[in-house]
């Protein structure tokens, strides 16, 4: 009957109500505690309502001696007559029958007038005096701090009849106050200061140092709730906390002790732990003698499961009696189906289960052992517009389009000749492949007409003909990119990371095809570092922005200009603006960029405005701006913030940054222009607009490119195409800037061509703002210096 392991856990159970006669002792112990802590919380509220009642009865003793003072007769008119000794006596004699410690008098400004404490200075009184006025109130009583000490202080206005001071009286919260007020709560009294960080002591009735940690709070308490345990681990004191002041500086703290609670607590522990003890060892002692039966194959059951946990091979122990021997068989079984199950997880967590090649992770496991044989390369593959095929022919097909393309990596010339170290599919759509030495020169298939072709393209070319998919055939598009391994020293991390480079290179090519070039890391770091230090640069001061000269040839005046930003980094230097906004814009932190210029060039106005500097200043605007449809309604707050004219902002587009979404640009340039704000089509003839969209443009002025004015003096195709653009804007309405100037003979084919505004060089390099101002002194008075000139070769 024994050899059953249902009887033995029948057993095993009365062993168990030995741990519930422990449990219920413990919850006996608990509901003891918590009765105790609720009698001791009972004793220190009651007390504190009584320590609360003193201090009140207190400063109900200060107010009636204070207004006594403040009524009577002839102390007003030692105020009034300004008598120091009378004032000084009446002070010291009403102060001493209540036995106050300080009396004060100040002016009705606040000035400390007289004070029965020398050492209570005119800058505490002045602190005191702004606190009561921030107040509102007439009077004031209350328990301030002045100097290091503590006072229950009442100060009332004398009046004659109009205010003509205050005054007020104090009891200092000291060791006799702290000792009287245990006299009546038969509590323990500490007068404290708290402040963030520091707790200085002012009084105290303990005998011991008083505990480290206090609350700050007013109603909580150390050792509050089921924290409260009665040893003699825990401070002896249940400490409750009251606020004395309404800054919460000043603290009262009351300390009740816990003996009489703790003793009688501890007293029952004894007992209960007494009679607990001897059930349980008579439950241990059953139990022993029922668990000997079976701990011998159970132990060497839970030897056998501790090598099946640590993935050692053993061998089951023989036992068939019963459960137990089932037991056996049940764990030899599962430790073949264990292993099973591991071989498969760690196949599958090494392997890309849609290609059944390699994935990432096992790449960055094997990569940094493989990387120390010479004459590797790296070959990245990836499919160009491959969200495309996922969305023209359903997910589904995508993914049979990678596993074809993942067969045609194992099965392809390049594995017959020289198998790879490592296949894998890294994720998404894009392969990596480890090869053991450079390509080979010629493959099988060559792509039609080029016999002198590269081994990389012949790949490419290998790799994307003719794959089915959706009952049709199709060629692939892919990238290729090789970093061919210098060194057997390289990490695993930076060799993935140049062949990423490589890629990054590669879909931006016509051919599609890149090989890593010494120092494109470092170019690749440093743009890192540039869109790292970016969001930075714009609050330290390295960004900043200079204004180049707009002018007009009709008026031979300058009322406009064009704000261009600038980066001095202090590690990399100066930073060209098309370097670093290129970047912003493709890593979405051009609305940072664009917001900063904004209120910059505000800002800017705003201060030529106050010194009555009329000027128009054109901002350029990114395609992600234009594509923001909050943009008008941000300007027009922008605008209203620095009390500006929308007539004083110009912005400036580009062809290219319209032609992301004309319907949309369009839709906000003509909000702007509503608005009032001017709109000017930068580097116009150099981007991909049509003239369809030109006449749709709700914009006031044309920008010729540089790249046509530079040159204009000698190159006829850019005269002609400056002449053609200027009589075209003109019939459309429009005026017509040309940029780049930097010549006098450029200025007078401009002039001849009726050209509006121009900017560049010759005017003036784009300049701080300071340095702007004195050009503009200069220009006008002395005009003729840029206008005057009769020869056509001179260059600025």
């Amino acid at each position: 009957m024994f050899d059953s392991l249902r009887i033995r856990l029948i057993l095993l159970l009365l062993g168990l109500l030995s741990l519930m006669a422990v449990a219920i002792g413990f919850a006996t112990l608990s509901a003891m505690k918590r009765d105790s802590y609720s009698q001791a919380q009972q004793s220190l509220s009651v007390a504190s309502k009584v320590f609360q009642q003193a201090l009140a009865n207190r400063s109900e003793q200060l107010s009636t001696s204070v207004r006594i003072v403040a009524s009577d007769f002839g102390f007003r008119r030692a105020v009034a007559t300004s008598e120091q000794e009378t004032i000084a006596s009446v002070l010291e004699n009403h102060g001493g029958r209540i036995q106050a410690n300080v009396s004060v008098l100040l002016s009705p400004s606040g000035e400390l007038l007289a004070s029965t404490q020398q050492q209570i200075s005119q800058t505490q009184i002045t602190i005191l005096y702004k606190e009561m006025k921030q107040s509102g109130r007439d009077s004031l009583a209350d328990i301030v701090l002045i100097g290091d000490d503590a006072y229950q202080l009442v100060m009332m206005p004398v009046k004659a009849p109009q205010l003509i001071a205050w005054v007020g009286m104090g009891f200092l919260l000291d060791q006799d106050l702290a000792t009287q007020i245990k006299g009546v709560t038969d509590l323990d009294i500490s007068f404290s200061r708290v402040t963030p960080g520091q707790q200085l002591l002012l009084a105290t009735t303990l005998q011991q140092q008083l505990p480290a940690t206090l609350p700050h709070n007013t109603g909580s308490s150390v050792g509050d709730g089921e924290n409260l345990v009665f040893d003699d681990v825990i401070p002896p004191y249940l400490t409750h906390a009251v606020a004395l002041d309404s800054q919460q500086q000043l603290f009262a703290f009351l300390h009740l002790a816990t003996a009489r609670w703790r003793d009688n607590y501890l007293q029952a522990r004894s007992q209960l732990l007494l009679i607990f003890g001897l059930g349980l060892s008579l439950a241990l002692l059953l139990a022993y003698l029922v668990a000997r039966s079976i701990t011998q194959p159970l132990r060497q059951l839970t030897d056998f499961a501790r090598q099946i946990g640590q993935g050692i091979r053993a061998t089951a122990p023989l036992i068939h009696k019963g459960e137990v021997g089932l037991l056996s068989q049940t764990l030899t079984k599962m430790q073949q189906d264990i292993l099973q199950r591991e071989q498969q997880i760690l196949f599958q967590s090494q392997h890309d289960s849609l290609t059944g090649l390699a994935n990432r992770s096992f790449v960055e496991q094997q990569l940094p052992a493989l990387l120390h044989q010479p004459n590797l390369q790296l070959l990245l593959i990836n499919i160009k517009d491959f969200k495309h095929i996922n969305d023209t022919f359903g997910y589904q097909n995508g993914d049979l389009l990678l596993q074809q393309l993942a067969n045609r990596l194992k099965s392809s010339p390049l594995l017959s000749l020289q198998p790879p170290l490592l296949l894998a599919r890294l994720g998404g759509d894009e392969f990596l492949l480890l090869l053991p030495q450079q390509l080979p020169q010629q493959f099988p298939q060559q792509p039609p007409q080029q016999s002198r072709t590269t081994p990389l393209a012949s790949l490419q070319f290998a790799l994307s003909q003719e794959f089915k998919l959706g009952g049709s055939s199709m060629n692939l598009t892919l990238a290729l990119a090789l970093y061919v391994l210098e060194s057997t020293e390289i990490s695993a991390d930076d060799a993935l990371r140049r062949a990423d480079i490589a890629m990054v290179h590669a879909k931006v090519r016509h051919d599609h095809l890149a090989v890593y070039q010494s120092g494109q890391d470092e170019s690749h770091q440093r743009e890192l570092t540039i869109l790292r230090d970016l969001p930075l640069s714009l609050k330290s001061g390295q960004m900043f922005v200079v204004y180049q000269p707009k002018v007009s040839l009709g008026q031979q005046i300058c009322h406009s200009s064009e704000a261009l930003i600038r980066w001095q980094h202090p590690e990399l230097g100066f930073i060209p603006p098309d370097e670093f906004i290129r970047l912003a814009e493709h890593s979405g932190l051009i609305a940072l960029v664009t917001d900063w210029m904004i209120d910059q060039v505000l800002a800017q106005l705003t201060r030529w405005q106050q010194q009555q500097l009329k000027m128009k200043v054109a901002i350029n605007l990114s395609a992600h701006d234009l594509l923001n449809p909050e943009l008008p309604a941000q300007m027009a707050s922008r605008l209203q913030h620095f009390q500006l004219s929308p007539s004083a902002l110009a912005l400036e587009v580009t062809e290219g940054a319209v032609m992301q979404d004309p319907a949309q640009v369009i839709h906000v340039l003509t909000q702007l222009r509503d608005m009032g704000i001017e709109l000017a089509i930068d580097d116009f003839g150099t981007g991909q607009s049509s003239l369809a969209y030109l006449k749709q443009l709700p914009v006031h002025e044309v920008k010729i490119d540089r790249a046509f004015i530079k040159d204009i003096e000698h190159n006829q195709n850019d005269e002609l195409i400056v002449q053609a653009t200027t009589q075209l804007a003109h019939g459309l309405g429009l005026k017509v800037t040309a940029e780049g100037l930097e010549n006098v003979a450029g200025l007078a084919k401009l002039q001849q061509h009726g050209v509006d505004t121009v900017q560049g060089y010759f005017f003036s390099k784009p300049l701080p703002a300071a340095a702007f101002e004195q050009w503009l002194q200069t220009f006008e008075p002395s005009r003729d210096r840029w206008f005057g000139r009769s020869d056509n070769s001179g260059s600025f």
